[in-house]
């Protein structure tokens, strides 16, 4: 990695802009697995954008990432065990003006290399895209006038134009990333964003339809507020909603696709008990309108709910161990056929869809990974870095994680279309995993899970699915 001087990237810094402002005209491929794969990628989102740098006040970095993954899964829909061998290349840059003008752009390059016949859409063999999937500027106006006054101003404005990864609460109803202006005010004790914007181009949609699953077009609009006067607690309210705009990839004659769906959640963070012990609730509420399995005239309602609470306890003492549990609900659809969240097989016609939907994310087991949508999730974590006392290891985290499912409507289908059966018994999964920090530049990976499948399965289809995932990350 190295810094230029401010003097001599003048005109990188303008290029560096421009491409951020036109970011949203640049396409992006889809995520084609909505496995554990998805989970993995949103933990190496998070962990991308963590080691994203601060740049000094007047300066221009640049750097990058090399990511090897290896996949070995069992695809429950096509009855196979799959491998697949991932190569990524994605390379940064960034610039800062005094803290008041910033951008950022992250560009990758992805070749996927499945075994013989293992690729999901077999007509295509192996993968290779690339993308831009970070381009933004921001103009910061309340860092411009501490840089003047020396004081903090009672209105802090923030405003970002361009691609990047957002969420809104807790990442419960919205995490992706998207094309998007964003504005963030803070005031007092209180904070307020609001967004408009669309994700990119081929992102995976929430409807699992086959003519419209591998993209999405949709309008989002979204504002959020938070309350940081208590001590201890921290609670926030947000409204979401999307306009879809989505076509099928050639016509359907007996069915049309929209659904358009609108969220408002309450929710609060922080501490309980004891400065150790961090809480999390939110519950959403959701509404709208879709359409019916084999319906192209009237659109029906959306009437659904779904609730995340979280408890975790960590030790900043030796090995400094973590425990956490969570629970999940999201309410289900008695008359949908085949899956929660698609248009073909759902909702019946001239009944209220209650199938809960969003696009958000939470870790639901890598080797079932469904959707929050008419299940109860229970789910127990424990973590932490066993042998920090030796050099070598001091920064590798060892963990694991269980689940349980049951179904909110026995008669009713979840996310996973293979189970079929009226019964509310879904299954269990148990994940491993395995983080180890070798050095400042290089990173390993490791995680596992089986999922062992209840009574919701029909006895054909209930073999134990397994899911590994191990990678190295080298950051230059």
């Amino acid at each position: 990695m190295r810094r230029i001087p401010l003097r001599k990237t003048k005109r990188l810094g303008l290029l560096l802009v421009s491409a951020a402002l036109l970011a949203a005209a640049l396409p992006v491929a889809a995520d084609e697995l909505s496995t554990g794969r998805e989970i993995y990628e949103e933990e190496l989102r998070v962990q991308l954008d963590q080691q994203k740098p601060v740049t000094q006040d007047v300066g221009f970095d640049g750097g990058g990432w090399f990511v090897f993954g290896l996949f070995n899964y069992d695809d429950a829909v096509g009855q196979r065990h799959r491998t697949l061998r991932q190569f990524q290349l994605r390379g940064w840059a960034a610039l800062n003006i005094e803290g008041v003008h910033k951008a950022y752009i992250r560009g990758l390059l992805n070749w996927d290399d499945w075994n013989a016949g293992d690729n999901p859409y077999s007509f295509r063999g192996d993968d290779f895209h690339e993308r831009i999937e970070r381009a933004w500027y921001q103009f910061d106006h309340g860092q411009m006038l501490r840089n003047q006054t020396g004081e903090q101003p009672a209105v802090d404005f923030r405003f970002k134009i361009g691609r990047d990864y957002t969420r809104i609460g807790s990442a419960f109803v919205l995490s992706l990333p998207m094309d998007l202006i964003q504005f963030d005010v803070a005031t007092g004790d209180w904070a307020f964003k609001a967004l408009l914007g669309k994700p990119v181009e081929q992102t995976r949609n929430i409807d699992e339809s086959p003519l419209v699953a591998t993209h999405q077009d949709r309008c989002f609009f979204a504002v959020e507020t938070r309350y940081f006067g208590f001590e201890r607690h921290q609670p926030y309210a947000y409204y979401l909603g999307n306009w879809d705009h989505t076509s099928p990839e050639r016509p359907d004659f007996g069915q049309d696709y929209d659904y358009t769906s609108h969220y408002i959640g309450l929710g609060m963070e922080g501490n309980v008990l004891h400065p150790n012990v961090r809480y999390l609730i939110e519950l959403v509420g959701e509404m709208g309108k879709t359409y019916s399995r084999n319906t192209v005239t009237d659109r029906e309602d959306i009437c659904a709910m779904a609730i995340d609470a979280q408890l975790e306890y960590v030790d900043k003492g030796p090995m400094k161990p973590r425990f956490g549990v969570e629970y999940m609900w999201g309410s289900g659809d008695d008359d949908r056929q085949t899956s929660s969240s698609a248009t073909v097989g759902g909702n019946r016609r001239g009944t209220t869809d209650h199938a809960f939907n969003s696009f958000g994310f939470r870790d639901t087991g890598v080797a079932f990974a469904p959707r929050v949508s008419n299940l109860h999730i229970y789910a127990m974590g424990a973590s932490c870095f066993p042998l920090e006392t030796m050099e070598w290891f001091r920064k590798m985290e060892v963990g694991t994680k269980v689940f349980f499912y049951h179904k909110s409507r026995s008669s009713g289908a979840i996310s996973d279309t293979t189970a079929t059966d009226s019964a509310r018994w879904v299954g269990w999964e148990w994940d491993v995993f395995c983080d180890w920090r070798i050095t400042s530049d290089l990173a390993w990976t490791m995680r596992y899970g089986f999922f062992d499948p209840g009574n919701a399965f029909d006895r054909s289809d209930d073999t134990c699915r397994q899911f590994l995932y191990t990678g190295l990350v080298w950051s230059f």
